[in-house]
């Protein structure tokens, strides 16, 4: 009988062994979950530096400031001369009848716009014009100051136009002075469409916007 009593509770002793193992035996197989990569954060999602388009060359930026300076001493000492030296300028032809006199060209009415001297007015261009097309200018993300520049490069070509006009079907003769500032408002003009074209009017493109 006592045998008979004891194997029962041995049974059972195994059975709560056996339960109060499972788990223990299901934790130490069971694989370990892996954490989830956190999210990247804000700053992580924007478009690296390296990865947007460069913008405007380093040589355009160069050359269109270069020019725009030229533009400026060309318009300066084309308005000394004609306020301070008799419009005679230096190395400009004197023929009468020839085709080159600046002399004639710089004293004629169509040297005035609205009372005001021609080569101040490319004086006061030149000004605004110098700081537009600095490289510092070109490498702003400022849309509006792209677009003053392109502006300002139409306008100063359509003057350009009609001061061409002037001197060869009013006057009848032309300034060596006078081209060389057309000839530089020219390429400006050629340079600023040509990036507008191909780099658009924001230089660089801005980070997407990630609302």
């Amino acid at each position: 009988m006592a045998s008979s009593k004891g194997r029962p509770a041995s049974r059972a002793a195994r059975t709560t062994a056996a339960v109060s193992a499972t788990p223990t035996s299901r934790a130490v197989s069971r694989p370990a979950v892996k954490a989830a990569d956190p999210e990247p954060a804000e700053d992580e999602l924007l478009e690296p530096e390296e990865a947007r388009p460069a913008g405007q060359p380093l040589w355009l930026q160069i050359v269109t400031f270069a020019l725009a300076i030229l533009g400026l001493v060309i318009s300066i000492y084309e308005t000394w001369a004609e306020e301070f030296n008799s419009s005679h300028l230096a190395g400009c032809s004197v023929k009468p009848g020839g085709t080159f006199d600046c002399g004639a060209v710089l004293t004629s009415p169509q040297s005035h716009v609205f009372g005001i001297p021609v080569a101040v007015l490319g004086v006061l261009f030149y000004v605004v014009a110098v700081p537009l097309f600095s490289p510092w200018a070109w490498r702003m993300r400022r849309r509006e100051v792209h677009v003053l520049r392109l502006a300002s490069a139409v306008v100063g070509m359509g003057f350009v136009m009609y001061l061409i006009y002037a001197e060869l079907y009013q006057v009848g003769q032309v300034c060596e002075y006078c081209t060389g500032v057309h000839i530089v408002t020219f390429l400006l003009f050629c340079i600023t469409v040509f990036s507008a074209a191909i780099w658009g009017l924001g230089g660089q493109r801005e980070p997407a916007d990630l609302d």
